[in-house]
Order: structure tokens, then C-alpha cells, then sequence
């Protein structure tokens, strides 16, 4: 075969490369002018197209005026933050309990993170009137989420209220209302006070 023949076939294979490209890029576009009119509506304020079920459909609001046993209590401005940490044997509610009352905490909120291998949960069973169901922990486990307030009775009493979960060696999670929380390893709780509310000023008269 001759050197001017290998030149015209590798021409001819070129060329058929350079068509076929050309009619990929053709189809490309025409399928992509195709799709714009659906966006086009979209951005001029058609309709999105229904949402499949089992999916909640983007940028979904709550609805309003669904809480009317709401009451709003204003705590004033922020006012100190505490990190409280704990080590193994320490229990957690009872040091918050301890902290508050020796740093006269009245209105606080708190987050936390740890290790436990000893707790009681609760959860909430009104129906049955026999207070909460027990969810025991003995086992080791890592803080998940922990978070709650600090808050005084009518009597003056400190009150400890913490919700929380823990992760098991397997990560299936168990959580609920923390009646008692053993540290294993550490733990780590970070509480911010609020300043009281200024009284109101009375009316005049």
C-alpha cells in the first residue's frame, strides 16, 4: 500500500470522526432547546410539576396559626456562658442540679456532648396515667444530642429538664426525657443564662 493511499485513508477516517462528532453536538442542542421551555415557565411562574408521592415538595412553609396554646415568656438578654465538664462516674443531672443552684442560675439553656455507659430515659405516656415508661441504658453509648433548660418552681427549687439521645455501638439511636445520665468517659455541657426581663413599668394613671 502506498504512502498516498494510507494519507487519503487516515483523511477519510478524519473526516468521519469530525461528522459524527458534528452530529452528536446537533442532537445535544436540540434536545437541550427542548427541555427549555419547561425551565422558561418555571422561571416566568408556571407551576411546578406535582410532587411524587412520598416526597415533601420544595420550599414548604409551615402553616399558620396552628399553635393556640402558644405563650411567649421574655427571658431578657443573654447573659453568661458556663462549659461544665464532666468525667467518668460523674452523673449529669445531678452535677447541673449541683451547678445551678451553687451559680443561681434561674432561666438557662444548655447543649452537650459525651459518653455514657449507665443511664434512665423517659418517655411520655399520658394515657396510661402512670407517669413516664422507662428506657434503660447499660451499655456504652455516645451523646448524640443533649439539650434542655434551667428553670426555678414556685418554691425557689432548681429544675434540671433534659432531652436527649444516644448512639449504640451498632448506631441504632435511643433517647427521651433524661431522668439520669453516667459519664464513661467525658462529657462536655455548655449552659447560657438569661438575664431576667426588666418588670414592666406600671401603668399610668
Amino acid at each position: 500500500m502506498t504512502h498516498a493511499r494510507l494519507v487519503r485513508m487516515g483523511r477519510t477516517a478524519w473526516v468521519g470522526r469530525r461528522a459524527l462528532a458534528v452530529a452528536l453536538a446537533t442532537v445535544a442542542t436540540i434536545a437541550i432547546g427542548a427541555d427549555r421551555p419547561a425551565a422558561q415557565a418555571a422561571r416566568q411562574g408556571a407551576p411546578p410539576p406535582p410532587t411524587p408521592e412520598g416526597y415533601v415538595p420544595r420550599g414548604l412553609r409551615p402553616g399558620k396559626g396552628l399553635a393556640p396554646g402558644m405563650k411567649v415568656t421574655d427571658l431578657g438578654k443573654g447573659g453568661r456562658t458556663f462549659r461544665i465538664n464532666m468525667t467518668k462516674g460523674d452523673e449529669i443531672m445531678s452535677g447541673l442540679t449541683d451547678f445551678a443552684e451553687k451559680y443561681h442560675i434561674r432561666n438557662g439553656h444548655f447543649t452537650g456532648i459525651g459518653a455514657l455507659n449507665k443511664g434512665l430515659f423517659g418517655w411520655a405516656d399520658p394515657e396510661s396515667g402512670f407517669g413516664m415508661r422507662k428506657i434503660e441504658l447499660n451499655q456504652e453509648a455516645e451523646i448524640v444530642s443533649f439539650m434542655g433548660d434551667i428553670s426555678t418552681d414556685a418554691q425557689g427549687r432548681v429544675n434540671v429538664h433534659g432531652h436527649g439521645s444516644v448512639a449504640y455501638s451498632d448506631g441504632t439511636i435511643h433517647g427521651g426525657h433524661w431522668w439520669e445520665a453516667h459519664v464513661s468517659i467525658i462529657a462536655e455541657i455548655f449552659v447560657t443564662e438569661e438575664e431576667a426581663a426588666p418588670a414592666p413599668e406600671p401603668a399610668a394613671r
